[in-house]
């Protein structure tokens, strides 16, 4: 989705300039992912695995100091992992965090 944007700004800027501008093809993604494992509560974590598709995602968690999720809340993320790759991989939040939300990013 980032890149998404990214190329429709250069795109914009490069056509208000007057550079010619091609179509970019069209780049594939992760597709089928799927939440496999979820532990709330304080330290929680979980994993995603995209089955279909050709690109890298990665496990993302919502962490936060209380369990209202309103002091102390950051994102972390997983390692990247390829739709080829069979591992499932996971993220923890720090010990000291309760887990709020989880989800995934796509490259």
């Amino acid at each position: 989705m980032r890149n998404m944007i990214k190329r429709t700004l250069l795109v914009a800027i490069m056509a208000g300039t007057g550079i010619a501008v091609a179509a970019a093809p069209a780049s594939a993604s992760a597709t089928a992912c799927s939440r496999i494992t979820v532990k709330w509560g304080l330290g929680g974590g979980g994993n995603y695995w995209c089955q279909q598709g050709d690109g890298y995602y990665r496990t993302m968690l919502y962490c936060a100091t209380n369990v209202q999720g309103t002091s102390g809340g950051a994102y972390y993320f997983g390692p990247w992992n390829h739709t080829d790759q069979n591992p499932v991989l996971g993220k923890l939040c720090p010990t000291n965090k309760y887990l709020i939300a989880t989800g995934y990013d796509l490259a």
